[in-house]
């Protein structure tokens, strides 16, 4: 099926980045409204009222931490276990995401979890794009997963990277996002921030890329797919883990190769990164 959720997933992330304010096309501005109002700090509700939704939710999340390496994991679930029954025209979403001890980053990845879930809940419906009604007994109408992992490339920042499985009536997709920050500022760090030469990076990244994949492809021949993925534009590496070596390329499914090979990931020493002139500091050089 379509990639839609990859391409409403990418809209939300340029969309949430701090560093790089990019406009949505018109078909996302409801999107764009809802983050909008999700992005905003919650109002201090008043003594004695109940609960809300959305306080289980936080309270659910906190609880189901376990420490490790200074890590304590956490679940977003909807719906939550003591919720009514479940409606088969409703998603269900498991996002597992980490705090990592620094108040304004663990308060950003919370957010940019919240951001997804609810883009991917309120506005992916059947009806809206024109899916056949296959639902069954077996499984909701739309699911989303989330998983992460950390890299840590020196005391002064960590990089978290989640891999996005959602189902929406076909064929599961992929998507892989990134989040890096600073540990020294809590800053969330985009393009622009790690790089003093953001364009000198995308055309370093691009070439490195496009060399390694390439060979990785079968002995050089460079297609169509590859050449348009590895081009040197700021969405096709989005995706960037930082890692003690260096960066991390994360390819998504079908950008670089056909689907069956998944998604494809590159190393880049960061010596190969110098002439960019990147934050040294971040890995501790």
């Amino acid at each position: 099926m379509p990639r839609v959720f990859c391409c409403l997933l990418a809209a939300l992330f340029f969309w949430l980045s701090p560093a790089t304010a990019r406009p949505l096309p018109d078909a996302f501005d409801a999107l764009e409204g809802a983050l909008a109002d999700a992005a905003l700090p919650p109002a201090d509700r008043p003594g004695g009222m109940a609960a809300s939704p959305a306080d289980k939710e936080a309270a659910t999340a906190e609880i189901s931490g376990s420490r490790q390496s200074g890590v304590i994991d956490h679940l977003l679930q909807r719906p939550l276990p003591d919720a009514p029954a479940k409606r088969e025209d409703k998603a269900e979403i498991s996002i597992n995401y980490p705090s990592v001890g620094n108040n304004d980053i663990d308060a950003d990845i919370r957010q940019w979890v919240t951001g997804i879930a609810n883009a991917f809940e309120e506005h992916l419906d059947i009806s809206a794009f024109g899916l056949p009604d296959i639902r069954d007994n077996a499984r909701p109408a739309f699911e989303l997963l989330g998983a992460y992992s950390v890299s840590r490339p020196s005391g002064a920042a960590v990089s978290i990277t989640f891999e996005l499985w959602n189902y929406t009536g076909g064929a599961g997709n992929l998507d892989i996002m990134t989040l890096n920050y600073s540990l020294l500022t809590g800053q969330r760090l985009g393009l622009v921030d790690m790089f003093e030469a953001p364009e000198t990076a995308l055309n370093l990244m691009s070439a490195w890329s496009r060399q390694r994949l390439t060979r990785r492809f079968g002995g050089g021949y460079l297609t169509q797919t590859l050449k348009d993925g590895t081009a040197p534009l700021v969405e096709n590496f989005s995706s960037l883990t930082l890692t003690p070596d260096g960066i991390r390329i994360n390819f998504q499914p079908y950008q670089v190769a056909p689907g069956t090979a998944g998604a494809q990931k590159v190393d880049m020493p960061l010596e190969e990164l110098l002439q960019a002139r990147p934050l040294l500091v971040l890995w501790n050089r």
